[in-house]
């Protein structure tokens, strides 16, 4: 879905649109932009993240020269103990990302809005948005709208329920093709596809692959082993980081 290039904050424009945003914002955490004038919104929750960028595969679709092909991405964490619901803001492109709170009125109309902050970039730790509205501006142009963030007094990705910190989505695309096969045969020995066959297999290139593999040894810790990919693998099924309902 084509996104509206535009420096203008995502806002109701009349009562229709302001019923939709309510509405949502009473289902939980979504997304708004617009797409040839017309508002789209889009829910977040755990199995439906939020991506953007230049790709066709993203949530939106940003035809900006200064957008990268990937982003950004916002997503949702559900936590047990204490039990809440997060939401998280990831950047990993050149020309940045970036928040600002914002106050908006019942009717999805904006009454003020706090500064402007960048984004942490991929492979750092995602930034938690506070509870309420967030303007998201990418490449210093263009803005979406982040909304019904509920509150979490928690305010950290380091839970109990958290042994293991979750791959960001791009990363999970990447770690179910690795695998893929260990799930489809595992009584068989097999060796784990090759970056081009990833590649391939979730549109991306064999660079950015490479890269989503090795950050992914870094964030849990398997650069230095002596097989890195298959270390992943067992990781990944221990931790149940990917699942067999991906497979079908």
């Amino acid at each position: 879905m084509a996104w509206d290039a535009t420096r203008e904050p995502v806002r109701a424009a009349d009562s229709d649109e302001s019923n939709r945003l309510s509405e949502a914002g009473r289902r939980g955490p979504y997304l708004a932009w617009r797409e040839a004038g017309t508002l789209r919104i889009h829910a977040l929750g755990p199995h439906a993240p939020a991506t953007l960028g230049r790709s066709d595969g993203e949530t939106v679709v940003l035809e900006h020269p200064q957008v990268s092909r990937e982003h950004a991405e916002v997503t949702v964490r559900l936590h047990s103990a204490p039990p809440a619901t997060s939401v998280y803001l990831l950047d990993y492109s050149k020309h940045g990302t970036e928040h600002r709170r914002v106050r908006l009125s019942a009717h999805g109309t904006g009454l003020d809005a706090g500064p402007w902050h960048r984004a942490p970039q991929a492979p750092s730790r995602p930034h938690q948005l506070d509870d309420g509205a967030h303007d998201v501006r990418l490449a210093g142009e263009c803005c979406v709208l982040v909304a019904g963030v509920p509150v979490d007094d928690g305010m950290t990705t380091d839970r109990d329920d958290d042994p293991v910190e979750l791959p960001t989505t791009r990363q999970r695309k990447v770690l179910v093709e690795l695998c893929r096969p260990f799930f489809l045969e595992p009584d068989k020995l097999l060796a784990p596809p090759s970056n081009a066959q990833i590649a391939l297999a979730v549109d991306m290139s064999e660079e950015r692959v490479r890269n989503h593999l090795r950050d992914l040894y870094r964030r849990y810790g398997l650069t230095g082993s002596a097989a890195p990919r298959m270390a992943l693998v067992e990781l990944a099924r221990r931790h149940a980081l990917v699942d067999p309902t991906d497979f079908r």
